[in-house]
């Protein structure tokens, strides 16, 4: 499994998670992964944690971010890609550059119209605010 698939298994599954809250999130990625090639996967596995561990975070940076925009108004999509990205960003050795470029092309993919320039600008946003990128860059 490419990192890439790896990482639309994880938004898929922040997804999913998203509409089961009353399930631990751990539990849902056993349950959607039984029959699955991804729970074979580290990546999908460790980020997938990682994010489901540190949600309330995570979303308190989206949320600060993404000026005029509350969660509650987001699509279920935008969201999961973000939380996806912002973890993977905040939480792992991956560039930010990568995990930036990652979420926006999931979002042409699987999210609606200028969803992918808004997922760009907050994640942008965030990786200036947290030193990961330059201003300039």
């Amino acid at each position: 499994m490419t990192r890439r698939e790896s990482r639309i298994c994880v938004f898929e599954l922040l997804y999913e998670a998203d509409f089961h809250k009353d399930i631990d999130p751990l539990e849902v990625y056993d349950r959607s992964l039984s029959s699955r090639e991804a729970k074979g996967s580290e990546f999908a596995k460790s980020l997938f944690t990682l994010c489901a561990l540190n949600i309330a975070e995570i979303d308190k940076i989206i949320s600060e971010s993404a000026e005029n925009w509350k969660l509650s108004r987001m699509t279920a999509v935008t969201k999961a890609i973000l939380r996806m990205a912002v973890g993977e960003m905040l939480y792992t050795e991956v560039p930010p550059k990568a995990c930036i470029n990652e979420a926006v092309e999931i979002s042409k993919v699987y999210d609606e119209g200028k969803a992918p320039r808004f997922i760009n600008g907050v994640l942008n946003k965030i990786a200036r605010a947290c030193g990961k990128i330059a201003d300039g860059e």
